[in-house]
């Protein structure tokens, strides 16, 4: 197996890693949390995003380099004129900036507004006295705010299916 076939299969193998995950967690885990007591609900999720932000951090960092390294130092990327004027170095560079922005969106928007929401006591407080309403949408806003980062995947693996 050659060096680039390595470095490929990391960098899919994490690409599964940070989607997959942050699609279940967002489809699958919290719909599921809903259905928990509020007290148990708000220490689930507040436990599940601090473990669950590192994780998609750093694999969503993996994607990025291992992205870089083979579009460049194993791929056809080896000067400027490469990178902006072909096909595969607009792609490339396309790609690139997608994934920074939607891991940044990740890691300082998302996860902040999720954060700022598990740590609101007023919204937990009324929805324990039966108005819960501002609590949902609050998560629903979330919602929201955490499909950015659903665009940015599809327009990563449109990118993809291009090179």
């Amino acid at each position: 197996m050659s060096l680039f076939q390595i470095v490929l299969s990391i960098h899919i193998l994490f690409a599964i890693i940070w989607v997959g995950g942050v699609l279940f967690v967002g489809w699958g885990v919290y719909p599921v949390a809903t259905k928990l007591s509020l007290n148990a609900q708000r220490q689930f999720l507040h436990d599940l995003l601090s473990w669950t932000h590192h994780l998609f951090t750093l694999t969503g960092m993996i994607v990025i380099l291992t992205g870089i390294i083979l579009g460049t130092i194993l791929g056809p990327i080896h000067t400027w004129d490469t990178l902006f004027s072909t096909t595969y170095g607009h792609i490339w560079l396309t790609a690139l900036i997608i994934a920074t922005i939607t891991l940044a969106w990740g890691v300082f928007i998302g996860n902040r507004h999720a954060f700022s929401i598990i740590s609101n006591d007023d919204l937990w407080k009324l929805a324990a006295q039966g108005d819960d309403q501002l609590l949902r949408k609050a998560f629903r806003k979330t919602t929201l705010v955490e499909s950015v980062e659903v665009i940015g995947f599809i327009s990563l693996i449109i990118c993809m299916v291009l090179i």
